[in-house]
């Protein structure tokens, strides 16, 4: 089971390299706390509970990643460092981009056409595939996963009849998918920092 649940991320193989896995960590634990506040509103359930749990979740999800960023030690990148991200900085930010452009396209065409209750689907959709490519950059497998919980999660969500629980539905599949994977990222790295104080 330990070797299963350690093939879904790739070890660190420097600390920029750890560093950048948790930053990932941190973009997806913020940009999940987007989606399930989302599902909250968009849903109609933006009650003060809801509000109150999603808020608390979202610290957490937040914090966490932060402080372990502050505690990593302040390094000098190595060439090593430099040559992989000069790699696979390009094609990043294309990735980046095209999923941007494709997200406002859409949201647009289909506000345009007032097919308002698809734009959750079309955006974790799009979302969804752009871990593709992000997984094998950064050969993390962990974010093959995510972007086939959004995707797949998405177009499920379709079966629910036409209304707020299907927006939580798409909303929220999409929003704990990237609470999911910052967690597995970060309980990875805990257990990796565990294993190497016991040594």
């Amino acid at each position: 089971m330990a070797t299963a649940y350690a093939s879904l991320v790739s070890p660190p193989v420097s600390l920029a390299w750890l560093k950048g896995r948790i930053i990932g960590a941190l973009i997806c634990g913020s940009f999940g706390a987007v989606w399930m506040f989302e599902g909250l509103f968009f849903g109609g359930v933006a009650t003060p509970a809801g509000l109150t749990t999603i808020g608390m979740l979202t610290v957490a999800a937040i914090a966490w990643p932060v402080i372990r960023l502050r505690s990593i030690p302040q390094f000098a990148y190595s060439d090593a460092d430099r040559k992989r991200w000069a790699a696979i900085k390009v094609p990043y930010w294309a990735n980046a981009a095209v999923e941007w452009l494709l997200c406002c396209g859409v949201a647009g065409w289909l506000a345009h056409i007032h097919q308002y209750m698809l734009i959750p689907q079309s955006l974790g959709v799009i979302i969804g595939l752009h871990f593709v490519p992000v997984a094998r950059m950064f050969k993390s497998p962990v974010y093959y996963l995510t972007g086939a919980a959004m995707v797949f999660g998405a177009l499920a969500s379709l079966a629910i009849p036409e209304g707020q629980l299907r927006n939580i539905a798409a909303c929220s599949v999409d929003g704990l998918s990237l609470w999911a994977t910052a967690a597995v990222i970060l309980c990875r790295d805990w257990l990796s920092s565990t294993e190497e104080v016991k040594r």
